[in-house]
């Protein structure tokens, strides 16, 4: 296949036997998440069938650096089949997994969405580059991997579609103007300014966890110095603590017998119980990302910020000391105060935003 087309809609499929390897489940509405306890680790089951399937659906893909997955979306955001497995090494075993997942539809999707980490040409569906384990998809145009047919497939940076679904569906549903950082191993994100997610020249723009933020700093893998990502990430703040942990007392977190550190959310939880080590660590990297988003906020003017993936489920102290470094910084010029959130379609969002992509695309939805 070549580029969107958004005509054509995919067939029914019988219900295949669930291949080695690949898991499925049922998901619920994003509305009634709360009460069912539901998060990325625990999915409900409340399957629609297809004589259930009154409303437009689509499938979408995330595709990561150690996990892939896929979900059947109506248009109100609902997840009504989910699949997860190992992210695929290999240009057929990813083709494999979404052929898969079309299969077990029950009735015509309009068209596959794609989440994919790097640089993605939305137009051509072009893998520009790609870092890491997925560097195999670079100079590959994501409609012809996945080689789905006569369904339409469409792809977009995962930041990019995690902020999607925020808007449709989320926490910044309803607004035009947002700045989106999705914070786990490296730091993604993403910016809509009035009502436009914003590409750039050659679509790279939104990188923001490659902003400088001290060009004296360390290498960061992009090949820059003193990006955010060196210092607010999984990483950056796993690293930071073993360097300081020997050097700090005491220290309340145990270390494994192989020597590995605690996890981010461990080490936010030991700060606010007063480990003076995880305390400096958090303030450091805290006080990092806080000069980003003042500079964000004067560059992009937002409405609202959103902070995703798996750091933010650190919970309230990271926004408070955050938002008052904002207010801070920012009151003089702006005179205003932009509010932080966490992201609501945590661990879900990329292939909700993804299936949002399509339904961006075929006007749909709008923002």
């Amino acid at each position: 296949m070549g580029s969107c087309s958004f005509a054509a809609k995919s067939r029914c499929a019988k219900k295949p036997a669930c291949p080695r390897g690949l898991v499925f489940a049922h998901v619920i509405l994003p509305s009634r998440i709360a009460q069912s306890g539901y998060n990325a680790q625990t999915i409900v089951s409340e399957k629609i069938t297809s004589a259930d399937a009154v409303e437009p659906l689509a499938i979408g893909v995330d595709i990561g650096g150690t996990g892939i997955k896929a979900a059947i979306v109506g248009l109100s955001g609902e997840l009504i089949e989910s699949f997860h497995e190992p992210s695929p090494r290999t240009i057929s075993a990813l083709r494999d997994f979404v052929q898969s997942v079309v299969k077990r539809v029950k009735a015509p999707v309009r068209g596959i969405g794609v989440g994919c980490k790097g640089i993605i040409d939305a137009s051509s569906t072009r893998v520009k580059r790609s870092p890491g384990d997925l560097h195999f998809l670079e100079g590959q145009l994501l409609s012809e991997v996945i080689g789905a047919g006569e369904v339409p497939v469409c792809a977009e940076n995962d930041a990019r579609v995690a902020l999607i679904a925020e808007v449709l569906w989320g926490a910044a549903r309803g607004r035009r103007n947002v700045v989106m950082l999705t914070l786990g191993t490296g730091v993604g994100g993403a910016v809509l300014v009035d009502g436009i997610i914003l590409h750039g020249a050659k679509g790279a723009a939104g990188h923001l966890g490659h902003t400088t933020i001290d060009p004296r700093g360390g290498l960061c893998i992009c090949g820059n110095y003193g990006c955010l990502e060196t210092y607010f990430s999984s990483r950056a703040i796993e690293s930071d603590y073993w360097a300081h942990m020997h050097r700090a007392a005491p220290v309340k977190l145990p270390i494994s017998s192989t020597g590995e550190v605690p996890n981010p959310a461990s080490i936010f939880r030991a700060a606010a119980d007063g480990d003076e080590c995880a305390r400096y660590v958090v303030d450091r990297a805290l006080e990092y990302l806080g000069a980003a988003l003042v500079s964000f906020l004067h560059t992009f003017d937002p409405e609202i910020f959103i902070l995703g993936g798996n750091i933010a489920t650190a919970g309230p102290q990271l926004i408070a000391p955050i938002q008052d470094k904002i207010v801070r910084r920012t009151k003089t010029l702006l005179g205003r105060e932009v509010p932080i959130v966490f992201q609501k379609l945590l661990g879900y969002g990329g292939v909700a935003g993804a299936a949002g992509l399509v339904f961006l695309k075929q006007n749909l939805l709008a923002i």
